[in-house]
């Protein structure tokens, strides 16, 4: 399990949690409560996975259909179109909160969800050429 790249990915996302959060009760930085919860949430996802890994390594069984299911066409074909519905309504809830916002006067939100709605298109069509000149 200690060669197993997550498992260290894992204890290493739990270390960067608990050295945040100490910053963060040491009184670093204008806002302590950032640094709580910025280190919390990796200190947890770092937990999740460790638990994810070991329970991957106790039980063969499970590992092998993990694997499996992650190298099926099936599931990489969901995934593709989670993805592609997730942007979609995403960018449909920036444009519409965009518009709401400008016209009850939240000038720097509007703009915020204006800004982040060129950035996925752009990183989209960056995207799409470089993966249509690899594929």
């Amino acid at each position: 399990m200690k060669g197993n790249k997550l498992f260290i990915v894992s204890i290493a996302e739990i270390l960067l949690g608990i050295a945040i959060n100490a910053l963060a009760f040491a009184g670093v930085g204008a806002d302590p409560s950032v640094l709580t919860g910025i280190g919390s949430g990796i200190l947890a996802v770092g937990a999740v996975q460790l638990l994810r890994v070991v329970r991957l390594e106790r039980d063969p069984e499970l590992r092998k259909r993990v694997e499996t299911a992650s190298k099926d066409e099936r599931y990489a074909f969901i995934s593709m179109k989670a993805k592609e519905a997730a942007f979609a309504i995403y960018l449909i809830i920036a444009a519409v909160l965009c518009m709401v916002w400008l016209l009850l006067g939240y000038r720097e939100e509007g703009n915020l969800a204006a800004m982040s709605i060129c950035l996925l298109v752009v990183l989209y069509g960056i995207l799409f050429r470089i993966l249509a000149k690899k594929y």
